[in-house]
Formats: C-alpha cells, structure tokens, sequence
C-alpha cells in the first residue's frame, strides 16, 4: 500500500485529505507541524507522497521543503496551500511535482496524487 504523509496544521483540512486519500487506498500519516515533520523525518522511511502546507507553526513550508529533498530526495512533492506567492520557488524543487493553492478543488489535488503516485 502506498504511503502519504499530510503535513497541515488545519485539522478540518487534514482530516478531510487523509479520508479521500485513504478511500482512494493509500496509507496515511498526519503531522501538524515542523517539529513534530523534523522527527518524523527522523522516525519513518520515505513516503511515496507528500502533501505538504507552506504556512505551519514552528517551522516555514519552505524550510521543511529544504529538511525533506535533503532527507528524502526522491521523495514527491504536493504544494497545498495558501500562500501563493511562493509558487515559483517550490516548483524549482525536482522532487515538486505540483502546486495546488487551498482555493482550488481538492479534487484536482487527490487526482494529481493518483495518478504521480
């Protein structure tokens, strides 16, 4: 079974992303902010997928980025967040592979997570 981790400290957004992704039948873990992603990062091996927020507590989105393509190289990327002004830097990112912001359909991050995944 595949593995996604959902890093967002928005537990109504978590929770509604971890239900479709599950009934889309992946695994999924939650983490709501930097610390607790730093010692995950620590804890588990390499997801398959990572949905990743970019305004979180104790820790930036784009410094988290930086922590995970050092850890996880391989790992993919899904930008799903507010914050849209960082577009362009995320997506200089190999591991990136797409950038949603929250006023878009989840739906189109859940198909774009089906089909890199």
């Amino acid at each position: 079974m595949k593995k996604i981790l959902i890093v967002e400290d928005n537990k109504a957004i978590s929770s509604l992303l971890k239900l479709r992704l599950e009934k889309e039948g992946f695994s999924v873990d939650v983490v709501e902010a930097g610390f607790a992603m730093l010692a995950y990062l620590k804890e588990t091996k390499e997801p398959d997928g990572i949905v990743l927020d970019l305004f979180l507590p104790e820790r930036s989105g784009i410094e988290l980025l930086n922590s995970l393509v050092s850890k996880w190289n391989s790992a993919r990327i899904f930008i799903y967040t507010a914050q849209s002004r960082w577009k362009s830097t995320c997506l200089r990112y190999p591991s990136v592979r797409r950038f949603f912001n929250k006023t878009q359909d989840m739906a189109e991050l859940i198909e774009a997570v089906k089909k890199e995944i």
